[in-house]
């Protein structure tokens, strides 16, 4: 371990049978262990479960840091133990890792609370709270919805900054429904990601003839590795598709997406097609996708490509004609497909909401790309214009990501740093941990 930076830790309490590699939360904590390697002033010292500790070392080998130097991972087999709930992982922390002060990864981790080192938690939204699932399961007494937001109340009490990704989130969501106050809360946007450099044929985001083949291929091979046999010899590099990345929850809005291909297909006789990373469970109720691709009958226009690792990924946008991000409600600012389709050479359009109208104040130019998240002939029609006008319209939000790139992922990991070390005082052996204004008016 490299004992020149001050180390940060990183709580993480990831459930039996969860996924580590290319989960939202993980993937952005990459981004910024990959900014405080490019910074050199600290060393995240991450906790997990030995259940999750080998998936989590693998993916990030991955990354542009080195592991024992940039970031270190600990779990209790390094020490010979064997825990079962997160209060041991805990306590474990507390004897064997020594840090500054912790990071964790979700409001609702509440093992957070046993921690001796002072705690900042991330709080990306409240979306089950903002968008409910009316059914008596969730709002019964023991209910998903209700023991959500019992233990974040629980551990917002404790903790000493509470870190979003937009001011949306913290007006509306931490202060909104839970009370917390705004100088509490420190808002942290994140920096463009980018997929530049994965693949290696593509230079500069252009896109060519060979080019889309390559990333074709990259596609076709990995249809027939994983037996999605109507893609194996899917001509993508010929065919004109949007490419939606996302998951299928209804917030994600993907069935205007394929309203939209409907419409272009069916009535205004385009050969356009949807091509989704969302797993489609047809027969499902929980989501309207499927239901609406069954009554449209587009099983052979609207398809699906989950679980496509990094680069393959990356080919999947570079083929595209262009990438649709129908969601109504992010907790950051901005869309994450937006940069990472233009990295690699494709426009993006993107559905109106809280999160894009905050984005809209920084880069004002990307609004004719914006519909409204209701509207499928809006939808259809900017697909159609933008494919009429690609080359432009990719020159022109290419342009917008160059102006943004000046925010770093060294910037976003400092001012990590800064929320939850700011104030930190060691008190013989021990920490001084922040004491929330209401705590205080209790006890007087």
């Amino acid at each position: 371990m490299n004992s020149e930076r001050r180390p940060v830790g990183i709580w993480v309490e990831s459930p039996r049978g969860a996924q580590w590699a290319g989960q939202g939360m993980t993937r952005l904590l990459g981004f910024i262990i990959e900014g405080i390697a490019a910074a050199k002033s600290h060393v995240f010292r991450i906790v997990v479960t030995d259940e999750i500790r080998d998936e989590a070392e693998a993916d990030f080998d991955e990354l542009v840091a080195q592991n024992g130097v940039d970031f270190t991972f600990h779990s209790p087999r390094d020490v010979g133990e064997k825990v079962e709930f997160f209060d041991d992982l805990a306590r474990y922390a507390n004897e064997h890792v020594t840090v500054d002060a912790w990071i964790s990864l979700f409001p609702n981790q509440t093992g957070a609370q046993l921690l001796d080192a002072p705690v900042s938690t991330i709080f990306p939204d409240a979306i089950g709270l903002a968008y409910h699932d009316f059914d008596d399961v969730s709002w019964g007494a023991n209910g998903p919805s209700v023991t959500w937001k019992n233990r974040v109340a629980a551990t917002l009490k404790t903790v000493n900054n509470v870190i979003t990704f937009s001011s949306h989130v913290a007006r509306d969501h931490v202060t909104g429904f839970f009370g917390v106050s705004p100088d509490r809360i420190r808002v942290i946007p994140h920096a463009p990601p980018t997929l530049e450099g994965i693949l290696p044929f593509v230079r500069n985001a252009e896109r060519t003839d060979e080019t889309r083949f390559r990333a074709a291929e990259m596609l076709r091979r990995h249809a027939a590795q994983q037996g999605l046999h109507y893609l194996i010899d899917f001509p993508f590099e010929h065919v004109r598709f949007a490419a939606v990345s996302t998951q299928d929850r209804v917030t994600k809005n993907i069935r205007v997406a394929v309203e939209a291909i409907e419409l272009l297909v069916r009535s205004w006789h385009e050969q356009f097609k949807l091509i989704m990373t969302a797993q489609v469970h047809f027969g499902s109720t929980w989501t309207p996708t499927p239901a609406a691709i069954e009554l449209a009958q587009l099983q052979f226009d609207v398809l699906s490509m989950p679980d496509l690792p990094r680069e393959v990924h990356a080919a999947f946008y570079h083929c595209a004609e262009v990438t649709v991000h129908p969601s109504v409600f992010e907790g950051g600012r901005g869309v994450f497909p937006y940069y990472e389709s233009i990295s690699v050479g494709t426009p993006c359009l993107m559905a109106g909401g809280p999160h894009v109208a905050e984005f809209m104040k920084d880069a004002p130019e990307l609004k004719a790309f914006v519909f409204d998240p209701s509207d499928a002939h809006q939808l259809a029609r900017l697909l159609l214009d933008t494919s009429m006008r690609r080359d432009e319209v990719t020159a022109l939000q290419s342009a917008t990501v160059a102006r943004l790139r000046q925010r770093t992922w060294g910037d976003v990991a400092r001012e990590y740093v800064d929320a939850a070390t700011i104030g930190v005082k060691p008190l013989g052996g021990k920490y001084r941990q922040f004491e929330p204004t209401e705590n205080k008016e209790q006890k007087r």
